[in-house]
């Protein structure tokens, strides 16, 4: 695990590096955004990342993802907050869905700042997450959940 820096990760490059690392980045597509557990209503007050934060504090689990949508598989990497109420990337416990497990992906607005992605895969296993539209400093993320959204819609 490797402890989440904001500033680094506003840094497509930062975030598509991570995917890299673990060899699902993909040859023709890539697709990098951020995500977080829809368990709060204090990411509206508090931004996207603050919301990412806040969320984590809520319980010692899985508070977001860094998403990657490529040309073989979607991946996702899961932030959380550790024992020590630090925020970590573990990029060891990526999740790897791979098309043919893919049931159905509801995409919906949230409201008018986040966007709900629901993906469900044929086990029944489900994965509900909300993403902002535009986050501020991260150029990349509103284009790649837009293109993320064209393929699923």
């Amino acid at each position: 695990m490797e402890e989440y820096n904001n500033e680094k990760y506003m840094v497509l490059e930062n975030v598509e590096n991570l995917f890299k690392r673990i060899n699902r980045f993909g040859n023709e597509y890539n697709y990098c955004f951020s995500t977080f557990k829809p368990q709060s209503a204090l990411p509206i007050a508090l931004g996207a990342v603050g919301g990412l934060i806040e969320v984590a504090k809520q319980k010692n689990n899985i508070s977001g993802y860094f998403v990657n949508k490529n040309e073989n598989e979607i991946c996702l990497i899961p932030v959380i907050l550790d024992d020590h109420r630090v925020m970590q990337i573990d990029i060891n416990g990526y999740i790897d869905i791979k098309p043919e497990e893919i049931k159905k992906i509801k995409i919906k607005n949230e409201d008018f700042i986040y966007k709900r992605i629901t993906i469900i895969l044929n086990d029944g296993t489900k994965y509900v997450m909300n993403s902002a539209k535009k986050i501020k400093g991260a150029n990349y993320h509103q284009e790649n959940l837009n293109k993320f959204i064209e393929i699923y819609k």
